[in-house]
């Protein structure tokens, strides 16, 4: 698995366009709407917003944490219209719950949380992740589930996997370069200066990929993978 790929990848957002969308947004574009989207969230739900770093809160639209996190005030699509620095059209966007989450984890971080103590590391217990359950191909009755169900289960099962590798991965690099892992969020996102300090986790990143793992990474997942990690182990207890 190539490094510099992995690091030069586009953000992984799924895009719904309209038809006659003139272009799509760049890539910087997305990523500043979500920086955005985080900074809003803390500022109007901070309670809920380190829930769901801390605890995994739901995000689900249907659910009223889903309300609070996708509230119109900090998700309005109007926000999306034609501007002068905005996108062509209206867009839609859906994004995985991490992705979410390591924005708001950055904002956070950004309003003065106490800082990871690079000292205490050694003495914080490993982090816990929600694993993926075994996939099942029978109903409680017994008959088979059927296999348009079982492919729908296996890519949820395949994405919540890579989700747990990511952060895994993330607390990992924390862990070896606490330093240069805490850097990256002080860079612009997009810049050459988060690119250099991106790079600069390489090492890390080696050591911290397992032989045979495959992990599909991008700047915005990495850069989220951290700031969820550096979050949760400076607000975790020592020996806990």
């Amino acid at each position: 698995m190539s490094l510099r790929r992995i690091l030069l990848g586009t953000c992984a957002a799924m895009l719904a366009l309209p038809a006659q969308a003139a272009e799509a947004p760049s890539v910087a574009q997305i990523r500043k709407f979500m920086a955005d989207y985080g900074a809003c969230i803390v500022r109007r739900e901070p309670d809920l917003a380190r829930k769901a770093v801390l605890e995994g809160a739901n995000f689900h639209s249907d659910s009223p944490e889903g309300k609070r996190l996708k509230q119109r005030e900090c998700m309005d699509e109007d926000l999306l219209r034609n501007s002068s620095g905005g996108f062509q059209g209206r867009l839609r966007m859906r994004f995985d719950e991490d992705t979410y989450r390591g924005v708001i984890a950055e904002a956070l971080m950004a309003k003065g949380i106490p800082s990871l103590d690079e000292a205490a590391l050694k003495a914080i217990p490993l982090l816990t992740y929600d694993e993926p359950r075994p996939l099942r191909t029978q109903y409680r009755d017994g008959k088979p589930i059927p296999e348009e169900k079982l492919e729908r289960a296996r890519a949820a099962i395949a994405r919540k996997t890579e989700a747990m590798l990511i952060g895994k991965l993330g607390e990992c690099v924390v862990r070896t370069a606490p330093a240069p892992a805490r850097a990256v969020m002080s860079t612009a996102i997009e810049s050459p200066g988060e690119l250099q300090a991106l790079n600069a986790l390489s090492p890390a990143l080696g050591q911290c990929i397992k032989a045979g793992e495959t992990v599909s990474l991008d700047r915005m997942s990495l850069r989220g993978s951290l700031a969820i990690a550096q979050f949760r182990l400076s607000q975790a207890k020592v020996g806990s």
